[in-house]
């Protein structure tokens, strides 16, 4: 069978979408701040005056991975709340989604994105609109599951509650990069699992668990 001859504009987007894959992978092994244009060009087989006519620099790529990660988010969410699941349903597919995200090379993105955001005035409104937009999808999770399971949960609370979900998630992702031999996954795994579905549980009138002696 005749393989049908791509137009120019699927060949731009199929090279765009091959140095976007390219970039993700040397970001993760070797970091933003030491992958060079040619190390992304030659990862994903291309010239560096490929990368230049589809990118002005390793900041725009790097912002686009953000927003595709976000993407992918918000596409999420969608599907654990997807129509006709009952409360439990949707709870536990929550905390499903949030302990599997722990395990993901996305947060490695998000980490390189909040360190320019912090050094580079030019990128920090773009990069942390879409840190707004990740945050409000977990926002909107927690409210749903809320509303079906016909609990009234106010903005500010299930803002609250968001916060404190990524904060959780990405403390222990920071922690599982740099982990060595100070403790185990398996641990890792085990405070992640009871945090978060101690969050997901967590009713509107609940207050933080208290420590005893």
């Amino acid at each position: 069978m005749k393989q049908e001859r791509l137009t120019r504009a699927q060949r731009k987007k199929q090279t765009r979408e091959r140095l976007l894959d390219a970039a993700e992978r040397m970001f993760v092994r070797k970091g933003f701040a030491a992958t060079s244009v040619d190390d992304i060009s030659d990862e994903a087989g291309y010239t560096r005056g490929a990368f230049y006519f589809n990118f002005d620099s390793k900041a725009e790529v790097l912002i686009e991975l953000l927003q595709r990660e976000g993407e992918r988010t918000y596409s999420a969410i969608q599907a654990i709340l997807k129509e006709g699941a009952t409360p439990v349903e949707m709870k536990q597919r929550a905390t499903a989604y949030f302990i599997d995200s722990l395990g993901h090379d996305s947060f490695s993105l998000w980490a390189e994105g909040s360190l320019l955001a912090s050094r580079d005035a030019a990128y920090r409104d773009s990069i942390n609109v879409l840190r707004r937009q990740r945050l409000a999808a977990t926002d909107d999770c927690i409210r749903s599951i809320w509303v079906t399971d016909q609990a009234r949960l106010s903005h500010g609370r299930a803002e609250a509650l968001a916060l404190g979900m990524s904060s959780i998630c990405d403390g222990i992702r920071l922690f599982k990069l740099g982990n060595g031999k100070i403790t185990s996954d398996e641990k890792l795994h085990t405070v992640a699992v009871e945090l978060i579905s101690w969050l997901i549980e967590l009713s509107p009138s609940d207050t933080a668990p208290r420590l005893t002696d």
